[in-house]
């Protein structure tokens, strides 16, 4: 996936016929970087957590992540990301459905807030570098 990403980063880099237009500009207050690993998801519903299911991590900042799922889950939903090396919570605040599932964006609860030096996930790429490499003769 990630490297999906990156050729279709690269492709716009070139059309573009700019050395300095980036179409990944960063509008978030802080990056989010694309990444992808497995990860299983809980939600609370009526009081009680219940499995969701399994979804993809599609990118990650300090305080967010978005996650690909099979189903939808509703805005303002609490939520749970476990891996066996990490587990956050957290509150669903958009769930989009592109392609072949529902996006959905999750703002970490503080005490769970990502760092990189406690999870990294399998494949983490910063967009803002993608392109950036200059070619050699």
């Amino acid at each position: 996936m990630v490297g999906n990403l990156a050729k279709l980063a690269s492709a716009l880099h070139r059309a573009s016929g700019s050395k300095k237009h980036n179409p990944f500009v960063e509008r978030r207050a802080e990056p989010r970087l694309w990444c992808s690993d497995l990860v299983q998801v809980w939600w609370k519903d009526t009081g009680r957590w219940k499995r969701k299911g399994f979804a993809v991590l599609e990118d990650i900042s300090r305080s967010g992540a978005c996650m690909q799922l099979e189903a939808p889950l509703p805005s303002s939903s609490l939520v749970r990301i476990k891996h066996p090396e990490w587990k956050v919570e957290g509150e669903v605040r958009y769930c989009v459905y592109r392609d072949d599932g529902y996006f959905v964006g999750v703002r970490l609860a503080q005490p769970f807030e990502w760092d990189e030096k406690r999870f990294r996930p399998k494949h983490l790429l910063d967009p803002r570098n993608v392109g950036s490499k200059k070619k050699k003769d």
